[in-house]
């Protein structure tokens, strides 16, 4: 017998014989209030027919002897979604439990989701009996009506509302459309992607208010701020897409687009770990979009394609412990490792570019002997390292501002991008280009004194 096999037995001969005599305590059972380490327990967000993770209670022993628990149990009994384990047993309902003087007791707390219920608000209790009183902890979830598409699903055609979650598990491919509604929600688990495959189609049709969202199943409030959470959206060759109110969160890539076709507006791509959006060789129209926080690019652009964006702020804060990515808000090329490919063009009108880890926002990585053309026209930028860029002087930057825009908050927990009032970019907009997006973000006219970015 080995070693592991030697211990695995002598654990379970302990377990089996305390279990085996916890009839026979003779502890008094305890009248003094107990002490928890929480009076409630909010679980995340859990879908329809699925578990939580396990969460802790701790009970404590007061007194200085030991004693017994005269009852534990659920308010909801057997017919509730919670679950627990109290001292090593599953159930709703526990008589006589002993907890040892000055010791603590661990309850674990789960949620077995059946049918969504109608409001999705699910709430139970652990009511905890002494001989003197009853003492309550509660229990707090939310059931979310989900359809799980599990690992390497493929669909031809789909419709998502706002009436059912998408819940990505692995990669879901798309092989003809995709139309999501306003109001609809796709979460992530970890590493799973959204493949748009060629030829297909994606429509997006969020509204103010009712943006779609795309992010981590994972439901705490933290997991909106982490990076990383799940891997991307991804649009391949010759696939056509149309994005309006979108908010995509906590991916390692926001968006790649592969030699396809994108139009995006008034939408939010944050927090992610690599790129907010990546296009290889890709034809993109964009305005109002705002991109914050990615260690490598908020937008990246390599083997050359056709871009235009209008209205849109580029920004990164991104300063997330052990990563040493160069953070830029925008890197514009016209090579991969395997191809040089025409930048065709590469038009930025009415923009805010501007990041932390590096003294220049863009950077301009051209490979001699293919087309390279830009044309930055009334945008933000900074620009501290002349000798690699100055945004003043270089042909193709056109009444350009240098400094910083002053955003509001443009941290993880926030992604506040208006600017201040003694901004450089307020009222600083190229007239002709507003009068083309003539409705920023929130839906406020930008009129005759237009301001750069996406906010008015």
């Amino acid at each position: 017998m080995n070693i592991k096999t030697l211990v695995v037995c002598l654990g379970l001969g302990t377990l089996i014989g305390f279990q085996s005599c916890r009839e026979d305590f003779d502890y008094d059972p305890i009248s003094s209030d107990l002490r928890f380490n929480t009076d409630t327990i909010s679980v995340d967000t859990v879908y329809n027919y699925s578990k939580s993770e396990t969460y802790v209670l701790k009970i404590y022993n007061p007194d200085d002897k030991d004693l017994v628990i005269p009852h534990i149990s659920l308010a909801k009994g057997e017919n509730s979604y919670f679950n627990i384990n109290v001292d090593g047993q599953g159930g709703s309902d526990f008589r006589n439990v002993p907890i040892r003087k000055k010791d603590s007791l661990f309850v674990f707390v789960e949620m077995d989701a059946k049918d969504a219920p109608i409001n999705p608000f699910y709430d139970d209790e652990i009511i905890i009996q002494t001989t003197q009183n009853k003492q309550h902890v509660k229990l707090l979830s939310w059931v979310e009506k989900a359809k799980i598409h599990t690992t390497n699903t493929s669909l031809t055609t789909a419709n998502w509302t706002s009436d059912e979650a998408q819940v990505i598990d692995g990669n879901l491919t798309i092989t003809s459309n995709l139309t999501i509604d306003q109001g609809a929600k796709v979460y992530f688990k970890r590493g799973s992607s959204l493949t748009i495959e060629p030829n297909a189609t994606l429509n997006i049709n969020g509204t103010l208010g009712n943006e779609v969202k795309f992010r981590s199943a994972r439901h705490d409030t933290k997991y909106d701020s982490l990076p990383n959470q799940w891997n991307k959206i991804e649009l391949k060759s010759n696939s056509k897409s149309h994005i309006n109110y979108a908010k995509i969160i906590g991916a390692d890539t926001g968006i790649e687009i592969n030699n396809a076709e994108l139009d995006i507006s008034n939408s939010y791509i944050v927090n992610n770990q690599s790129y907010g959006i990546l296009a290889k060789n890709a034809k993109i129209t964009g305005y109002n979009v705002l991109i914050n926080n990615a260690n490598l690019a908020a937008f990246a652009v390599e083997n050359g394609g056709e871009y235009s964006f209008y209205h849109s702020t580029f920004a990164n804060f991104f300063n997330m412990v052990g990563t040493a990515g160069p953070a830029y808000s925008l890197y514009l090329s016209n090579y991969s490792k395997e191809t040089t490919n025409p930048l065709v063009k590469a038009t930025f009108s009415n923009c805010i570019f501007y990041n932390q880890r590096t003294p220049n926002a863009v950077v301009l990585d051209k490979k001699e002997g293919s087309i390279f053309n830009y044309d930055f026209d009334t945008n933000l930028f900074k620009n501290i390292d002349l000798t690699t860029l100055n945004v003043l002087t270089t042909n193709g930057f056109t009444n350009s501002i240098v400094g910083d825009p002053l955003f509001r908050d443009p941290n993880y927990t926030s992604n506040k991008l208006s600017v201040e009032e003694n901004s450089p970019a307020l009222n600083a907009g190229k007239i002709s280009t507003a009068q083309q997006y003539p409705i920023d973000y929130y839906g406020k006219p930008r009129g005759s004194n237009p301001t750069l970015g996406a906010i008015q």
